[in-house]
């Protein structure tokens, strides 16, 4: 598991390095979780996990070790507004009914801020597998095999499979049907509790052939529960609500049984019982405590040369040898999720937050609360809202905020919503707040959905941000393409122009597609801030701004002062052998140039050509033990002027059945202009040692060598980081 604190160095793609160097004029770093929630439901004979992120994702591929019990899947991040600082290490977990305990940990993989993985545990031998989820949001993992498995827990843990489109009669029928024959079982078992329950949703589809038959089994569900009463009022609801029905004769005896043949007809009012549409409310608390300690050290020898005549070789004038701690700290962050729900709400609440205690001289300690909300769902009005500190699901809500979003569901398949709230992220002294309003078809058609939304941000008083966009999504299968258009209707540009797809075919290969364009950073007033006049004070507010400058010369110089950037990929990877998969992917990245603005005295930002980027990866399972995988890639990379390589390996073995080994190496290696060439090597090893199923200690140490040289400088630098800490599940 990696837990990479902002003061580590990570060296990353230029490409990369460009487009966040750009983004970060308009905004800073946010501290962000990842993982929103996990959720389950049964595809037929399988059980689905559904991972929702904070964050828009692509899903590249899985790796699942031979043991059946864990599977890593690799993910980007595709680019916002603002590149967040992702906590690493965040876990969530999950148990209903008698499916094992699944554990799931975000971990980066230290290539990328954007490149990520998933690491998904279950407690006992389950064929996992991932693929990309119904949306830009989420990624599924199907437990083979465990559907039955969710039919033993309470319904309250599992969301109804999706249907595309409004569901047809013969959806429904085979739907109650489905949950009849589960009833039936549970009743077989000894189970009339999950009975009832598994009737009651039945129950509560839209009406169907199988409903009169639903109706007469709870009767005799409640019967077995022991619950005359009970049984007694289903038995005449359905004498009421189907006088000619099949089961007249059966109710009829089953009234005369209990005694009440004679009783007259109730009204539906009277007959219904208060929990004939509802299931029995189950509570869950899950969460985690953690405490590391982050360390590290480096050393600089810096070695100036003279510039010597043809000829001759270069002389040493000047040699200085910098080392000490440069990092030391204690991170502790709490993760407490709660959650109650029966079949007519669902209550969520959530609280995240990590502390940093700093032990360096001139250091100050920080506290980041990233999420403290309570989320409430009301399935018969088709209501949701979600209050405090939480991150944007869509809509054009860009990171995390203080407020309110909501939505309603008006009709099947189609969501009005809305959003009020505050950014979290400090701009200077600014103050802003925003709102918003969405429309959602889930199924415009059988696999089309779409989301169109509308956003306005303040900022000290004056339209920061109006926006429309227009997201689209088609699923089919194990393939999905998403698309998002945002055009800003002040500042009259392009916000965001991007079409992502993912395909698994049936022999397991996985294609990905990217193209992106968009602002580096989004189009906002505000971000005049960063580009004003250097012969005056640095702006803290707006108005300091248009105290000498009007409001439609700082739109203009936000349009003259934003760079677009540009991305393609495409990937593949393929299965070889059940123990080895093969990959690769070709990058395409270009950031424009950015116009000199004479009037702020701005020399303006050179384009920085097309930095082109290659990929092979080589992917191992098994190769020595029942749980050890292995991933080796070499990238090239080319831009104007310079070129660069790197090869990484990156291993992950279970020697024992509680000791997680992580062996590391990359090695980087680029030639710069004027002759300037560099090597840096990295190697690192993590541990983590499972003392139980609710406490690990989790350790790791790395090294960094770097050697820099030119005509006139050598420059070698070596760095050692390390962390130790543990952590306690709920």
């Amino acid at each position: 598991m990696t837990h990479h604190h902002p003061t580590r160095r990570l060296h990353r793609p230029l490409a990369l390095a460009a487009l966040t160097a750009l983004g970060a004029l308009g905004a800073p770093a946010v501290q962000a979780q990842v993982i929103d929630e996990l959720a389950l439901r049964r595809e037929g004979k399988d059980a689905v996990m559904t991972i929702r992120m904070t964050v828009q994702v692509q899903f590249r591929r899985s790796v699942a070790s031979g043991g059946d019990d864990l599977v890593q899947i690799y993910y980007d991040v595709v680019t916002a507004r603002e590149q967040p600082n992702f906590i690493d290490g965040e876990r969530r977990q999950l148990q209903a009914g008698a499916l094992p305990r699944v554990v799931v940990t975000e971990d980066g993989t230290a290539r990328e801020l954007t490149n990520r993985k998933l690491v998904v545990r279950i407690d006992k031998g389950v064929r996992l597998r991932a693929r990309a989820g119904r949306d830009n949001r989420s990624i599924d993992v199907v437990l083979e095999g465990q559907g039955e498995a969710l039919s033993s827990a309470s319904s309250a843990l599992i969301e109804p499979a999706p249907v595309i489109g409004t569901p047809s009669d013969a959806e429904v029928t085979a739907r109650a049907g489905q949950l009849i024959g589960l009833a039936r079982e549970s009743l077989t078992r000894g189970e009339p509790d999950l009975a009832i329950e598994q009737l009651n949703e039945a129950l509560n589809l839209p009406p169907n052939a199988r409903t009169p038959e639903a109706q007469e089994a709870i009767a005799a569900a409640r019967l077995a529960k022991g619950d005359r009463a009970g049984a007694q009022r289903e038995a005449e609801l359905y004498l009421q609500l189907y006088p000619s029905g099949n089961g007249v004769p059966r109710m009829r005896g089953l009234l005369a049984e209990l005694g009440g043949g004679s009783a007259p007809a109730p009204t539906l009012a009277q007959a219904e019982p208060a929990d004939a549409a509802r299931r029995a409310a189950t509570s869950q608390l899950s969460g985690s405590w953690s405490q590391y300690f982050y360390g590290g050290a480096s050393q600089t020898q810096t070695q100036l040369k003279d510039t010597p005549l043809e000829g001759q070789l270069p002389k040493i004038i000047s040699d200085t040898t910098l080392s000490g701690t440069d990092q030391k700290q204690v991170s502790s962050s709490i993760d407490l999720n709660w959650r109650q729900r029966d079949a007519e709400r669902d209550l969520r609440a959530a609280f995240r937050d990590n502390h940093t205690y700093e032990m360096m001289p001139g250091r100050p300690s920080r506290n980041r609360l990233t999420a403290a909300y309570v989320d409430w769902k009301e399935a018969g009005p088709g209501l949701q809202a979600r209050v405090g500190r939480q991150s944007g699901l869509g809509g054009g809500v860009l990171g995390r905020f203080d407020g309110i979003q909501g939505s309603w569901t008006f009709k099947p398949k189609w969501k009005i919503g809305a959003v009020a709230g505050q950014p979290t992220d400090d701009l200077l002294d600014t103050r802003r707040y925003f709102g918003g309003l969405s429309l959602d078809a889930e199924a415009l058609t059988e696999n089309l959905g779409a989301s169109l939304y509308v956003m306005q941000q303040q900022i000290d008083g004056e339209v920061d941000r109006r926006a429309m966009g227009l997201d689209m999504r088609w699923f089919e299968g194990a393939t999905s393409v998403f698309s998002q258009y945002e055009y800003d209707l002040t500042l009259r540009g392009t916000n965001v122009a991007s079409l992502q797809g993912t395909a698994t075919l049936s022999g397991g290969t996985t294609l990905n597609i990217l193209a992106d364009y968009r602002a580096v950073p989004l189009l906002m007033l505000g971000n005049a801030l960063f580009f004003a006049d250097p012969s005056r004070a640095l702006p803290r507010r707006l108005s300091d701004l248009l105290a000498y400058r009007s409001l439609s010369e700082l739109r203009h110089s936000v349009a003259a002062t934003t760079a677009y950037s540009k991305q393609g990929l495409v990937g593949v990877t393929h299965p070889v052998t059940p123990q080895w998969q093969v990959g690769a992917d070709i990058r395409l990245t270009s950031v424009g140039a950015i116009a000199p603005v004479p009037s702020i005295n701005y020399p303006g930002s050179p384009a920085s050509g097309n930095i082109l980027s290659g990929s092979l990866q080589l992917i191992g399972t098994n190769l020595y033990s029942e749980r050890d995988t292995h991933v080796a890639s070499l990238t090239l990379f080319k831009q104007p002027g310079h070129n660069g390589w790197q090869l990484s390996y990156n291993n992950m073995s279970v020697p024992m059945a509680r000791l997680q080994l992580e062996p590391s190496l990359r090695i980087y290696g680029d030639n710069g202009t004027g002759g300037v060439k560099t090597l840096r090597w990295s190697p690192g090893l993590r541990l983590a040692w499972r003392g139980g199923e609710k406490w690990v200690i989790e350790g790791e140490v790395s090294a960094e060598s770097s050697k820099t040289t030119s005509p006139t400088l050598n420059d070698n630098s070596t760095r050692v980081f390390y962390y130790l800490g543990y952590r306690l599940d709920l």
